[in-house]
């Protein structure tokens, strides 16, 4: 006859990938906000990578994200405007990147995601994406 597994014993090998797959802390791979003065704005994450999609025009993300980024006193590395596609590339005083895509879905649903990458400063990216979010709500560009 086999050995039943107990419960205690799946349950720990769970947690035990868990740490395993996610560190110490899970959000750096795994997580969500919500937070918005007009609604309800979902931000997921995987890894360095942290998307989010908005009700609000692609001109004025890229004017929120530009100013999130001088708000942050982040230094511009690299930014390309296409029709429907910007991206940007900010650096910190210790050389950390975060690189910011956004993309024009609909006339009023921009995409928006920031990545620090895998071994990234995950903290950065979350900080630019939440001041990039404020500015949107400040200026009163978040459609309801």
């Amino acid at each position: 006859m086999g050995r039943r597994l107990q419960p205690r014993h799946i349950v720990l090998t769970l947690m035990a990938l868990m740490l395993i797959c996610n560190g110490c802390t899970t959000s750096l791979l795994l997580s969500s906000m919500n937070a918005a003065q007009s609604g309800a704005t979902h931000i997921s994450g995987f890894g360095g990578k942290i998307e989010s999609y908005q009700a609000v025009t692609f001109e004025n993300t890229i004017k929120a994200t530009r100013l999130a980024a001088k708000t942050l006193s982040l230094d511009v590395k690299q930014e390309a405007i296409d029709a429907e596609r910007a991206s940007f590339r900010y650096v910190d005083k210790s050389d950390h990147r975060a690189d910011v895509v956004i993309e024009q879905r609909t006339a009023t649903m921009t995409y928006l995601m920031v990545n620090t990458g895998w071994f990234g400063a995950h903290g950065m990216g979350h900080l630019l994406i939440r001041q990039i979010l404020q500015e949107i709500s400040d200026a009163g560009d978040m459609l309801e």
